[in-house]
């Protein structure tokens, strides 16, 4: 597997690190990965039009121009797959990230395990985006990506499956649609199944996600939703 990797930063010296940590892991796991720096976000979108080859961005937020969140808003308006990492000092804008889907915010200094554990998390990511589950409704099949679902709620005998831009009730148990996903999903209580990427945080009968949507929460299960959206996402 090649891995196409965009480091967006303006420091030098920050983006050679960034760079050596990025060769580090890849060499650790045995992962092809082709590496392109950028100063700027006007450098790196005259690459990204032209070629759209990129697999993750490490994006950089204060750097003159236009910001790293801002890019990435711009980027989101035509690229939804693009794995986005801020890389960043300032922490002030990490609920942003939300906005536009961002996968992690690593807070300078980076920490090298910390670092990986982020990139790993991205190359799951990127195996991911290939991932489906498969529907039938009114007798039409539709095969929807596993990281656009946000949750999944059993109604009576059928199953509503509410995705980032719309949703989808079929004739389906909940069992039946569990076996279809991965270990970034969580039945937090009988009737639902969330997607662990878009848990914003966790109260003792819900779970609250990054559209403010609250999902009910088992209180046996608290424990054990924590544990799991800790261990999905880095530290």
């Amino acid at each position: 597997m090649e891995i196409r990797i965009a480091i967006v930063e303006n420091e030098h010296h920050q983006a050679q690190y960034n760079k050596m940590l990025v060769n580090k892991w890849a060499i650790e796991n045995n992962i092809d990965v082709t590496i392109d720096m950028f100063e700027n976000a006007e450098n790196f979108k005259i690459a990204w039009r032209e070629n759209d080859i990129y697999d993750i961005a490490l994006l950089d937020i204060e750097m003159g121009g236009q910001n790293g969140v801002e890019l990435a808003r711009e980027i989101r308006q035509s690229d939804t797959k693009l794995v986005i990492v801020f890389i960043t000092g300032y922490v002030d804008y990490m609920s942003q990230g939300f906005d536009v889907d961002a996968l992690h915010f690593l807070v300078k200094p980076i920490k090298e395990d910390k670092f990986f554990s982020v990139l790993q998390k991205a190359k799951q990511s990127l195996a991911q985006a290939n991932k489906s589950l498969t529907l039938a409704i009114d007798g039409t099949l539709y095969r929807l990506p596993l990281e656009k679902i946000r949750y999944i709620e059993a109604q009576d005998h059928y199953v509503l499956i509410k995705a980032v831009s719309q949703e989808y009730k079929t004739k389906m148990n909940l069992s039946d649609v569990q076996k279809s996903l991965d270990d970034s999903f969580f039945k937090c209580q009988r009737s639902f199944i969330v997607n662990l990427r878009f848990v914003y945080k966790i109260s003792r009968t819900g779970i609250v996600l990054d559209d403010m949507t609250e999902v009910p929460l088992s209180r046996d299960l608290y424990e054990a939703a924590n544990r799991a959206v800790i261990k999905f996402f880095p530290d």
